[in-house]
């Protein structure tokens, strides 16, 4: 969409990895649908303008790789690591984000970032893919 929507975008993914800390691809993913959600809840506008591709593990932002290819060593690193699936006992590799430096998030932000964070960020990112299959638009 517009370059407007993929900074908005790069910042909110910036903000939830400053909150939360480091996390799994899937998982930031989720992270940054329901910070929309909540976002939308409150003020019944989009938090970045862009909109969501139906893919088989639940939606996702439009230009969310691009985004974190872009940013990937300016606001993010980007490191893979081992992890064990917990469905098949067997051990695959993931891509983990962690932010770069601190952010200066707009109060508001902050506080929508810490009760997305709250609600979700002890949640995997198998279950909040899991999760967002339960939300309407993905019913259909």
């Amino acid at each position: 969409m517009t370059s407007n929507g993929k900074d908005k975008l790069k910042n909110l993914i910036h903000g939830i990895l400053c909150t939360a800390g480091k996390m799994p691809k899937v998982k930031l993913a989720k992270m940054v649908l329901f910070s929309e959600i909540e976002y939308f809840n409150k003020t019944n506008e989009s938090l970045t303008g862009l909109y969501y591709v139906r893919l088989k593990n639940g939606p996702v932002v439009a230009f969310f790789d691009e985004v974190l290819d872009a940013n990937k060593g300016q606001l993010w690193n980007k490191n893979e690591e081992d992890i064990t699936l917990y469905e098949t006992n067997k051990t695959t590799k993931q891509f983990i984000y962690s932010s770069i430096g601190s952010c200066d998030l707009p109060p508001v932000i902050k506080e929508l970032l810490d009760n997305v964070v709250g609600k979700y960020g002890n949640k995997t990112g198998t279950q909040l893919s899991m999760e967002s299959h339960s939300l309407p638009a993905w019913k259909y």
